[in-house]
């Protein structure tokens, strides 16, 4: 029995077509689309030949997407009318060495078949623009939608969607139920009859919507496993019923083959187009200028044309050395893809409910725009040149009946966690402002406030801006379009308050206000009972995090709660409360790069730590009246006497556990194993991006006596229940085997902890300053002028800071006599000079003259001292202005001369600019020069979630931090370094200052 396949192509583009210059993204992205797939993909359903593919094709269409396409004839034609200009000179250009270097930003030396290779691609080029000319001179594209609907084409079906591609779990039940509507009334009037089924955007189903799909007449829509209740890596996909409803069920385990999976994707293969170098990067502006073609300034230099030359060639090679794209090696590897598809669909027949029907979702844009053989690919799959051999096959049982469906999406996770991200989320609390504002769309005025309603509750742009390179435009085109629709509703009111999860374990709680100079008020959460009434046991107390945004204050907290379990949400001082249930129970899966999956919580450990939070005691062990202290230290002596040589075990897996991870190499006691109340992992280096370190984690206390270490580190102060099992069972260890102790924050002794135990304490020890040590320097006049300081500090609130430091000192330790002051207590266990939290029991005076003396000894006998803040200089603390943040108080303390800046991919320039201005005024304050020497740029972005998800690396891609770089460097006039790649270069430029 042949494999069968349903392959369902979500058609979507979000609201690009425009009205100014052509070749202006985002707008390319739409003709791009049109070229590279969707005409392609027309003509290969004029040719449909249902005997040739075994199997069903799903065309999803968004209504934006279908208005677009129907109103862009006039400008796609115009747009096709100049990338022929373009490729006609292209073929032209490409005929000799010397005319295509003339206009390259980088000339190479080519042989006569490397030109030859190049000239045949622009060929293919040039055909494509003529061949959809023809196309347009042929079909107009509502009668090609028309003809569509009309054909009802054996083994095609045409699905809908949300009007704007609209992330349906959000909305109340009614909106819902207006924007699934509206998807069948625009498919209706655009093909001339009911759609086959409705495309769920992002495949986000929530409990309830079945029953709003089949009110409108909907028999059909497709969820991921999840959304049927699938958690364990084998569960099966397929086609299943519930109730009236046929659902389709994506596999992402096999999708992965053909997308994002990096070693084992067909369209990663070496001999395959590249995306990412396009014609339009490499030749000078001046080329478009000569050819009449109009190319917006700030797209001059950078311009996308569709137009590509060079090859994936392999993952790990930059742009800059792809090779070149070989029409006919490319063309010819497509069959032996096709091949390799439908032996992949016979090996994994275990994972489908029948053993024979697989169901595979994609964005349609993959194929032919993202993957440039995917239209062949596509062709020789379901339209091959000979009818595949279909044997005859038994009949088909109906499909199993599923009892109930479940919270899910395909993205991330397979939640929400993608479109409510700490940085997205306020745009959630807004959408829903508005829509509990809605007027009943009754007449003509009304109906055109949802209509802007749809466009504003659109999916894409809370999907951008997690992305650094997008995130400026989604979040001004979504406050432009917030204000629009704000502007018909005539009584307004600027406060909410709501939940949604992100998972089915993890929620964010959003109320939206006027603006205020106090603090926000605290979330008072309660847990109810099944029959609605309050539990009397626990009211959690949270501080939500804030954004200013539109004239309003959007407060959130991110929180852990128990799946199906209702609760009660109120903002201190109001009486007002909001009420939800979190959906059902699944476990959040994580996919490795292999397509393996992983639980993305530890169940059991998991609801442990719902009872201790929601039945535990909240008070913690702290001693009102301490009788025992711990020692203090604070310089490299110190601590190599105490720690040198020893193993480590470090409690907990938080910031300053990653940097002790990080620089392990650096320690001067390695840490050997790490424990923690919230994260188990198999290997912290591959948590953190930061090699084979292969440290084991541990989240289970009993885990503790088994592991063999020499020294405790805590990293953290003690703040929560759930951390004292781990606390106590460590200290145990350590006073029955005379172990040293260090904590770097508060003093251990401090808590009641140690009952029947016999602590020693001069074996515990505290990363501080002795209040002996400072007032034995008192206050007064001080000669501080030291010249070789240098003070890394960030702009926003970047992190990397500290990074930056280590790596900076020893890349200058190569070339100079280096001293390093730590402002992060951690340094000192990573080699620094002196580092500590805080100089204890003394004033500012005595503090300010024992760090400046500690400063003016370290610079003495060395050429260069590094140190830094410890957040933005910008940063403003609640109820104070930034002159009060830290850094600034560290670097009135040191007046560093230069100055490194920590930026992000995403770093505005404008803080930039605000934060050196910022430096120059308090170093004019105080009569001393400061230089910026450069910016260093962490090759990731640090995201902080609730306590519960701790914080972590974002990757992002070579082009986007080239992106930043060029857009920093050019309107900020310094050079950006990345790190750690660069950090030799930005040492370079620090000794050129000293």
């Amino acid at each position: 029995m042949n494999p069968s396949l349903t392959l369902i192509l979500n058609t979507h583009m979000p609201q690009v077509l425009g009205t100014g210059p052509l070749f202006d993204e985002p707008e390319n992205w739409l003709f791009e689309a049109l070229t590279e797939t969707y005409l392609p993909l027309f003509r290969m359903l004029e040719r449909w030949d249902s005997r040739r593919f075994n199997g069903t094709l799903v065309m999803s269409f968004t209504p934006c997407l279908v208005q677009q396409l129907l109103a862009c004839e006039e400008r796609y034609t115009g747009y096709l009318h100049l990338l022929g200009r373009i490729a006609t000179r292209e073929v032209e250009r490409t005929s000799r060495l010397e005319l295509y270097n003339r206009y390259e930003k980088f000339p190479q030396s080519l042989s006569d078949e490397a030109l030859s290779r190049i000239h045949r691609t622009a060929g293919m080029y040039l055909r494509r623009v003529e061949d959809s000319l023809a196309f347009l001179k042929e079909h107009s594209l509502r009668d090609v939608f028309a003809q569509l609907g009309r054909s009802r084409l054996p083994g095609v079906q045409l699905w809908t969607s949300s009007p704007q591609h609209n992330f349906l779990p959000f909305f109340e039940p009614a909106t819902a139920d207006r924007l699934v509507a509206r998807g069948v009334e625009s498919f209706q009037d655009v093909f001339g009859r009911e759609p086959d089924g409705f495309w769920l955007p992002e495949c986000a189903f929530h409990p309830g919507i079945e029953r709003v799909l089949t009110r409108h007449g909907i028999r059909r829509t497709a969820l991921s496993l999840n959304g049927i209740g699938a958690s364990q890596p084998q569960d099966p996909s397929g086609v299943f019923r519930h109730e009236d409803l046929e659902v389709l069920v994506h596999d992402y385990r096999i999708g992965l083959h053909l997308w994002k999976s990096p070693d084992a994707t067909f369209p990663a293969h070496p001999v395959y187009r590249e995306f990412f170098r396009d014609v339009g990067f490499d030749v000078r502006p001046e080329y478009f200028d000569e050819l009449g073609v109009p190319v917006p300034a700030n797209k001059r230099g950078h311009v996308w044309t569709g137009l590509k030359y060079h090859a994936v060639t392999g993952q790990q090679v930059g742009l800059g050395e792809k090779g070149l794209y070989d029409l006919e090696a490319a063309r010819a590897q497509v069959p032996q893809h096709v091949r390799a598809f439908w032996d992949l669909l016979e090996s994994r027949r275990s994972l489908v409910q029948d053993g024979q029907t697989f169901v595979l979702a994609f964005d349609t844009e993959l194929f032919g725009h993202w993957w440039h053989e995917g239209i062949e690919w596509l062709d020789g799959v379901m339209q091959p040149e000979l009818p595949r051999e279909v044997s005859v096959a038994a009949p088909v049982p109906p499909p199993p009946s599923l009892p109930r469906l479940y919270y899910s999406t395909w993205g991330r996770d397979f939640y929400s966690e993608h479109w409510l991200t700490p940085g997205n989320c306020w745009m959630f609390g807004l959408i829903k402002l508005v829509e509990a504002q809605l007027p009943e769309p009754v007449d003509a005025e009304t109906r055109e406030t949802w209509r802007r309603f749809e466009v504003f509750s659109g999916s894409d742009l809370l999907f951008m801006m997690p992305d650094p390179t997008q995130r400026e435009r989604a979040r001004t085109l979504f406050l432009q379009r917030y204000a629009d629709v704000v502007s018909r509703l005539p009584h307004f009111t600027p406060e909410l308050l709501t939940a949604f999860p992100v998972d089915p374990f993890k929620c964010v709680l959003i109320h939206v206000g006027p603006p205020g100079e106090e603090a926000p008020p605290p979330f008072l959460l309660r847990r109810l009972s099944r029959q609605g009434s309050s539990d009397a046991r626990r009211e959690i107390t949270l501080d939500p995090e804030v954004v200013d945004v539109a004239g309003l204050r959007v407060s959130f907290q991110y929180f852990l709660l128990h799946p199906q379990a209702r609760y009660a949400l109120r903002v201190e001082g109001s009486e007002r409360e909001h009420t939800f249930q979190m959906p059902d129970y699944g476990v959040p899966l994580l996919i490795a790069p292999d397509t393996r999956t992983y639980p993305k919580y530890d169940p059991e450990v998991l609801y442990r730590k719902l009872g201790e939070i929601w039945e535990g005691d909240q008070r913690l062990p702290i001693l009102q009246a301490p009788t025992l202290r711990s020692r203090h230290m604070y310089t490299r002596a110190q601590v190599t006497e105490v720690l040198g040589g020893k193993r480590t075990a470090v409690f907990k897996y938080n910031k300053e556990g990653y940097a002790l991870l990080r620089f392990r190499e650096k320690s001067v006691a390695p840490a050997s194993v790490v424990f923690d109340d919230t994260v188990s992992l198999n290997d912290a280096g591959a948590y953190i991006q930061a090699g084979s370190l292969s440290v084991p984690v541990h989240s289970d206390p009993s885990e503790i006596s088994k592991q063999d270490f020499d020294a405790v580190v805590f990293t953290c102060s003690l703040n929560f229940e759930s951390e004292v099992p781990h606390v106590r069972a460590l200290l145990e260890v350590a006073t029955r085997k005379r172990l040293p102790v260090v904590s770097l924050y508060d003093d251990i002794l401090y808590y009641d902890l140690f009952d029947g135990l016999e602590p020693d304490p001069s074996l515990f020890y505290r990363v501080a300053v002795p209040e002996q040590d400072a007032l034995a320097h008192p206050p007064g006049p001080v000669d501080y002028q030291p010249r070789n300081l240098l003070g890394v500090f960030g702009t926003d609130t970047v992190q990397g800071k500290f990074t930056t430091q280590v790596y900076l000192r020893e890349a200058l330790a190569k070339h100079v006599r280096v001293r390093h002051h730590s402002t992060e207590p951690t340094g000192i266990l990573l080699g620094s000079d002196t580092g500590y939290s805080r100089v204890l029991r003394v004033d500012a005076d005595q503090r300010l003259a024992f760090e400046r003396r500690l400063m003016l000894d370290l610079a003495r006998d060395c050429d260069v001292v590094i140190t830094g803040g410890q957040n933005g200089l910008l940063f403003s603390p609640a109820g104070a202005d930034r002159r009060t943040n830290a850094s600034t108080m560290i670097y009135e303390t040191f007046l560093p001369r230069l100055v490194v800046l920590s930026v992000s991919v995403d770093t505005k320039p404008e803080d930039v600019l605000a934060t050196r201005e910022y430096l120059e005024t308090l170093a004019r304050e105080h009569d001393v020069p400061c230089t910026v020497v450069g910016l260093a740029m962490m090759g990731g972005r640090k995201l902080l979630g609730s306590r519960w998800t701790e914080t972590w690396f974002l990757g992002v891609r070579d082009e986007v931090l080239e992106a930043a770089r060029q857009r920093l460097e050019q309107q900020t006039g310094l050079r950006v370094h990345a790190i750690p790649e660069e950090v030799d270069a930005l040492a370079r430029s620090v000794l050129t200052h000293l």
